[in-house]
């Protein structure tokens, strides 16, 4: 499946976000949906779950905050599959229509470890995102 620049952002350089944004990129630009209806999801729902988030880094929700900041849509609606390696339960998971702080809550990742962005979340949640 193929995403726009800003997706790789969220997971590893605020910097490239932030040159990519001043030169155009859409913030609320979205991934493609395959063939089973899965996709669709922006540069924010990479905000709420991310391996950066994982080791250690945009703990403070930084990167969901520039997108906002530049009219990242906190309502947007997606249907993602993920699965996780190395983790006790390696199966594929389904989330259908849900929005960032939706798909946040019901991420199966947290139960492994914190995958999931509580600052990324409150702030979406600020902004409209009430699940």
């Amino acid at each position: 499946m193929r995403a726009p620049p800003l997706h790789i952002c969220a997971e590893f350089e605020i910097e490239i976000a932030h040159w990519l944004i001043q030169r155009g990129v859409g913030v609320n630009a979205s991934a493609e949906i395959d063939a089973d209806g899965f996709g669709g999801h922006t540069s924010l729902f990479g905000c709420v779950v991310n391996n950066s988030y994982l080791c250690g880094r945009q703990r403070d929700g930084a990167f969901a905050r520039l997108l906002l900041d530049h009219g990242a849509n906190p309502n947007a609606r997606a249907s993602i599959r993920k699965q996780l390696h190395f983790v006790p339960d390696e199966t594929m998971h389904e989330y259908r229509d849900v929005t960032p702080v939706a798909w946040g809550k019901q991420f199966h990742g947290q139960r492994f470890h914190d995958w999931v962005s509580k600052p990324a979340m409150q702030l979406i949640a600020e902004r409209g995102d009430r699940e």
